[in-house]
């Protein structure tokens, strides 16, 4: 929990024939972190590589096949990406032959589908002809006209249709034709449009036409499929409009008993295939010679027993396995392939090795900064955002993400356990405080209150916040001197710039600020005396590695002695920025009492003092909002002490993150 879990270094040989089976227990182990050949220096001259892509298009195509095909029958067969939760364990693992082994099936499940799909579409279709034809002969209907009448019209001329209602045509139309006798009406207003029936001459269509046609006129046509009275077509129209929802829906019916057959077995094509496509991933990766692959990676020290014994008992031909002890930490910053950093944590951590992930991965040879993040973060929080009542309000949040059975709520389980968290931490400071939704009345603090801003307890909050960065910037040098001994490297350990004689210079001015004791000569000596090795630190390491020594010229050692010298110059001030920083923990938590308190003041001063109706309502909506306004804050400022001057110290990054090649979510 404290440190990365120690790996192995793992080539595993195999035959080109037995590679699916090792595939596939490589892949449900799920513990080997697979490494490109290109990342191997004594082998990737030697090897070849495999040409997987034509490989990882077609499961691409047969992934989209398979969502079209869901779509189209309205199944949901599409699968959270953290596999661990729907995962099917009977998948085959075989990207080279997986896809022609499903692409029969897919194309008999397509055709079964669309030749349904495209009826029901066709009849759609027609219905919606029907409907539009329905529509036109009701707009005859209400004007009293009569089908057969209109059709055996031998010296009259017939048309209908809307014209737009801006500009009024509709009259403009009406003066246009006053020289030839016609009949124009006016239909029912749908829209922006003016409905128009016109009668006329036959002789004069032509005049009618044009001056419809000036007046943007919209022809609708008159079906002509259709023979007797508008009343007889109608009832034609709506049997027939009746017999064709019937035929969809027998069609629908038969659509859900496919939807019904398939679900599973969609499910299982689909799971098959983004499997397949996550190994054939990490396939583009081995190494290839004539007849067999070479796969490379890295396995926890612990499991390698496991992965030895699962590659036993296939008793195959030509497989070979080869591992290297444990690397240590000093030899993995040297180590090529790079060495993945596997952080293990108990489950109420991993919200707090998701902050450190966010940062940056950890290198295999630091520390795991996670407990420490953790206590650290939590005691941030509580001391800036002191609230029972409030710390009650988050925890309550907390615990209602994490327990709530919603599958919506799935993906935010560590934001919600680390919201509980930081609950847990306010309810704890607020009766240290004293304080319960911003009243300092109703509780007593266990320690101290900010009731009324006293200001010798505005002296001892303040106090609290330099004593906190005091500890935390010791916290964060102890650690990088830690580290340091991992690595071996001494000369950061004892003379760096947040090494063992910095942090004691540090602990002696401290311990003179806190005693109040004057800065004697003495005193001032011993502090030189200990940053003096900061500047000669490559000349003191020097005299323990001589050989090093004579490899450097005189010029690198000089400029290494002026670099050093700056650097003490930098070390002071930022000790010293540093500490002070850490007040702003006492400075929100005062601000977060003082605006309390102005809010309680304000309704006072509205007149809600003594009655609850106007009270309540405001007291609530105030103290919502420094919940989520202040409580944002508090959290970005908890961060921003973390990253900037906790991790500034010792946060060694830049790390590969443990990647099994896996069907499970790995959890850190």
């Amino acid at each position: 929990m404290f440190k990365p879990e120690k790996m192995s270094f793992v080539n595993i040989s195999v035959l080109d024939q037995n590679l699916p089976k090792v595939l596939d227990s490589i892949t449900k182990l799920g513990i080997m972190h697979i490494v490109d050949k290109s990342e191997l220096p004594s082998t990737s001259g030697m090897l070849g590589g495999v040409n997987i892509q034509p490989v990882q298009d077609k499961l691409a195509e047969f992934n989209d096949r398979i969502d079209v095909l869901s779509k189209a029958i309205s199944t949901e067969t599409l699968f959270l990406p953290e596999f661990g939760g729907g995962m099917p364990e009977d998948i085959e693992i075989d990207p080279f032959r997986i896809a022609n082994k499903i692409e029969s099936e897919l194309i008999q499940m397509e055709s079964d589908a669309e030749s349904l799909l495209k009826r029901i579409e066709q009849l759609q279709i027609e219905i919606d002809k029907l409907n539009n034809d329905s529509e036109k002969f009701y707009m005859l209907e209400a004007k009293g006209l009569d089908l057969d009448h209109l059709k055996g019209m031998r010296f009259l001329y017939f048309t209908f249709g809307d014209v737009p209602l801006e500009f009024n045509h509709y009259n403009r139309l009406v003066e246009s034709l006053s020289r030839i006798p016609c009949l124009l009406m006016a239909g029912e207003i749908t829209g922006i449009r003016q409905q128009v029936f016109a009668f006329s001459l036959a002789k004069d269509m032509d005049i009618l036409n044009n001056a419809l046609e000036a007046a943007y006129f919209k022809k609708i046509d008159i079906p002509q499929d259709y023979e007797g009275s508008i009343a007889d077509v109608l009832d034609e129209i709506e049997l027939k409009i009746w017999t064709k929802r019937e035929e969809i829906a027998e069609l629908e019916l038969e659509l859900r008993g496919l939807r019904k057959e398939w679900r599973e077995r969609l499910f299982q094509l689909k799971a098959a295939v983004l499997a397949n496509q996550i190994v054939a991933e990490s396939v583009g990766r081995f190494g290839k010679t004539d007849n067999s692959y070479l796969i490379s990676g890295w396995v926890p020290s612990r499991q390698l027993k496991k992965l030895y014994t699962e590659l036993e008992n296939m008793k195959m031909r030509g497989l070979l396995m080869t591992a290297t002890d444990p690397i240590p930490a000093h030899e993995s910053e040297y180590h090529k392939p790079k060495v993945p950093t596997k952080l293990s944590h108990p489950f109420f951590l991993r919200p707090f090795g998701g902050l450190v992930k966010t940062f940056d991965t950890p290198r295999y040879s630091a520390i795991d900064p996670t407990v420490f993040v953790s206590v650290s973060f939590l005691a941030m929080f509580g001391v800036m955002f002191a609230d029972v009542g409030h710390g009650s309000v988050l925890l309550i949040l907390g615990l209602l993400g994490m327990l709530l059975p919603l599958p919506q709520l799935k993906k935010a389980r560590g934001m919600s356990t680390f919201l509980a968290s930081c609950g847990i931490a306010s309810i704890i400071t607020g009766f240290l405080f004293g304080n319960i939704f911003g009243n300092e009345d109703i509780l007593k603090a266990l320690w101290f209150s900010l009731e009324h801003m006293e200001p010798k307890h505005v002296e001892k909050m303040l106090a609290l916040g330099v004593y906190f960065g005091i500890w935390m910037l010791s916290l964060g040098v102890s650690l990088n001197i830690a580290q340091a001994f991992r690595r071996r490297d001494f000369k950061e350990a004892f003379f760096g710039q947040w090494g063992m004689t910095s942090l004691m210079a540090y602990w002696v001015v401290v311990y003179m600020l806190i005693t109040k004791s004057q800065f004697s000569w003495g005193i001032i000596v011993i502090i030189i005396l200990l940053l003096i090795p900061i500047i000669l630190r490559q000349s003191v390491y020097n005299m323990f590695k001589k050989d090093e020594y004579h490899m450097h010229g005189e010029e690198e050692h000089g400029e290494s002695f002026i670099e050093s010298g700056f650097q003490v110059y930098e070390i002071v001030l930022g000790y010293l920025a540093n500490t002070l920083s850490y007040i702003r923990v006492a400075a929100f938590d005062l601000s977060h009492a003082g605006l309390m308190m102005a809010f309680y003041a304000l309704t006072e001063q509205m007149g809600g003092g003594d009655n609850i109706f106007l009270s309540l309502p405001s007291n609530i909506m105030a103290n919502a909002f420094v919940i989520v306004l202040e409580g944002l804050i508090v959290g970005i400022q908890c961060m921003r002490l973390e990253y900037y001057e906790f991790f500034s110290k010792f946060f060694a990054g830049d790390g590969v993150e443990y990647k099994p090649l896996s069907l499970r979510e790995e959890k850190s």
